[in-house]
């Protein structure tokens, strides 16, 4: 009897503590979503005050004349704070003159069509080698339309489909393109700009533009002096790029050693802060850190209407309730599928233990 008596206390106990365990954690599924965890903290201390710029998937060639070509613009916000902002790219030639006419970008946001963006004014440099792209619209007095200001809350990660085209015009050769973002900080309780907002620019990719029916040649001549027109349409946008009284190879898509400790030297400080690789013309199709220096882009400080930030805000914070919505619930599916194999197997242990009362009674 007592050992009878001994085997239901244990399966009692077995069940009692899958209950429990079960309903500890439920209270950590709650408790998850009620208040954030204890790491948090920690995390925000080592953050940076702004947005996190970058690229992805930009391929390493682009057709002069072809078809546009994807990548994405992601912008992270791992401050404390949630923020505004208006998104822009840099796109800039190693050597020839790039027009706002030699390219088309169009943009996606999440959950919506695709919009053609616009050109954006840039007073950065003297040479014609860059275009400023803003994600949005410009209004007839040349300022962002209020939709192009778009809504970031901590925490969260704003992904952006890009499609650029480049015409036939477009100058040949190696070219980059660099995210950029003005960005301002929302206050806390009010929910408005703390300060009139600050451009940032980091990262960026490089590609090669190159002719219709080229074969890998375009954008990537020979280091031999003979080839150095190959890359430009034109004889005259080839020699016009080293007006500085550097060496012809300077040209060259793939610089040697000497020519790239040249060439550094006599460079502002750009944004893009990348080591050459040595491979630097790619011969695949993925794209790499920019090797050429680009500068920043220096913009009028755009508007930031109340209106505007409070729907930019609020369009922020209604997509953040959609994703929880259909994804915010896996871990909680996930915490009550275990609690319920927990108690499957205090039940089991039951089922074995009557098992064997039976099997001893039989005996």
């Amino acid at each position: 009897m007592s050992i009878r008596r001994s085997l239901a206390l244990v399966g009692a106990a077995a069940l009692t503590s899958s209950l429990v365990l079960a309903g500890a954690q439920g209270a950590v599924a709650v408790g998850a979503t009620a208040s954030p965890s204890a790491a948090a903290p920690q995390a925000d201390k080592s953050a940076a005050s702004k947005l996190n710029l970058s690229l992805d998937g930009v391929p390493g060639s682009f057709i002069a004349g072809g078809k546009g070509r994807m990548f994405t613009y992601e912008v992270e916000n791992k401050t404390k704070h949630d923020f505004v902002l208006y998104p822009l790219l840099k796109f800039k030639s190693r050597a020839g003159e790039l027009h706002p006419t030699d390219l088309k970008v169009e943009y996606q946001l999440p959950g919506e069509d695709w919009r053609t963006a616009v050109v954006a004014p840039d007073a950065s440099g003297s040479k014609k080698d860059a275009v400023l792209i803003l994600l949005g619209g410009l209004d007839d007095s040349g300022n962002p339309q209020p939709d192009a200001l778009l809504g970031l809350n901590r925490g969260k990660t704003l992904k952006i489909d890009i499609r650029a085209t480049f015409t036939e015009d477009a100058p040949l050769g190696k070219a980059g393109v660099v995210p950029a973002a003005y960005s301002a900080q929302l206050d806390d309780d009010t929910h408005l700009p703390v300060d009139n907002g600050n451009l940032s620019c980091e990262g960026g990719s490089r590609f090669v533009i190159k002719a219709q029916g080229d074969g890998g040649g375009g954008g990537k001549p020979s280091p031999t002096p003979t080839h150095s027109g190959k890359p430009s349409p034109t004889p005259s946008q080839t020699g016009t790029p080293t007006p500085s009284g550097t060496t012809t190879p300077t040209e060259t898509v793939t610089p040697t050693p000497t020519q790239s400790a040249t060439k550094t030297p006599t460079t502002p400080a750009t944004t893009p802060a990348t080591t050459p690789s040595p491979a630097a013309s790619t011969t695949g199709d993925a794209g790499g850190p920019i090797d050429f220096p680009v500068e920043p882009p220096v913009i009028t400080p755009p508007k930031l209407p109340a209106d505007a930030v409070t729907k930019a805000k609020s369009k922020a914070d209604a997509g953040d309730k959609a994703l929880a919505q259909t994804g915010g619930g896996d871990n909680t599916t996930v915490i009550a599928a275990a609690g319920a194999a927990v108690l499957a197997a205090g039940a089991g242990t039951l089922v074995v233990l009557r098992r064997r009362k039976a099997s001893g009674q039989q005996g």
